[in-house]
């Protein structure tokens, strides 16, 4: 089932206008090195858009931002009729290309960590209903995504979950092997069908109505990630007097 949607998602993609759908400048992690910019949309950006297109999704969230390729792409998925009545909405620790935004007034930015209390408050009050995708594309990380996808997918039910780089990592992969164990043939790597990188990978899950049981990881993530935060800013607190402490006493 899934992956005659994702077949149909290209198929439909590959006839979308992209133009403009850049995917942007990027750092390399941890170096912050800037490489070139990419001045054209990713060849997996026309299976999102295809998706949206086939399924007519309307209510769309984005974990990840970064320059806005990926959501512009979503965007002119949406049928010419359904613009009205849908709302889409990314968030980013970054605010990258503003001047790139000013062309989709109707996408909602939201600057701030997605496992933040406030943040999440603040999507979920956006969507007045379950929404129809939620794709995610932030930080490469387990005990990022892990708790992202099980907060977000209790709160706001969507019917499509779509991972990227879920091979990018060990990380990464964990948590896709966790998924498909769980999910059976609901899980689908969908990696070659969208084209994107063999690297990095791409998966989609057919997630319906999240069961009752995920309702646990809501607060429970929640709560993990804001002690996580407070012990990583306490460390860089520290950091500075650490270093001083060791040229005043070599």
């Amino acid at each position: 089932m899934l992956e005659n949607i994702c077949k149909q998602a290209i198929f439909e993609g590959k006839k979308i206008d992209l133009t403009g759908c850049n995917y942007g400048s990027r750092d390399y992690e941890f170096t912050h090195q800037k490489v070139d910019s990419i001045d054209t949309p990713c060849p997996y950006y026309f299976f999102l858009a295809g998706l949206v297109r086939s399924q007519r999704l309307t209510n769309i969230l984005e974990i990840g931002t970064n320059w806005g390729g990926s959501i512009m792409s979503l965007s002119r998925g949406l049928h010419s009729q359904d613009l009205g009545k849908s709302k889409l909405v990314t968030v980013d620790i970054t605010y990258a290309n503003e001047e790139g935004f000013k062309k989709y007034p109707h996408i909602k930015r939201i600057h701030g960590d997605a496992l933040n209390k406030k943040v999440v408050k603040e999507v979920t009050a956006h969507f007045n209903k379950d929404i129809d995708l939620m794709f995610i594309d932030s930080a490469h990380e387990y005990e990022h995504v892990k708790p992202c996808l099980y907060i977000y997918a209790n709160m706001l039910k969507p019917k499509y979950i779509i991972l990227d780089d879920i091979c990018y990592n060990y990380s990464m992969r964990k948590l896709w092997l966790e998924l498909t164990k769980e999910f059976g043939n609901r899980a689908f790597d969908a990696t070659e069908i969208s084209m994107r990188e063999r690297e990095v990978g791409l998966g989609i899950i057919d997630w319906g109505h999240a069961t009752q049981r995920y309702r646990k990881y809501k607060i429970y993530w929640i709560k993990m990630c804001s002690i996580k935060t407070k012990i990583s800013n306490r460390i860089l607190t520290l950091i500075p007097k650490y270093a001083h402490s060791i040229q005043k006493h070599p």
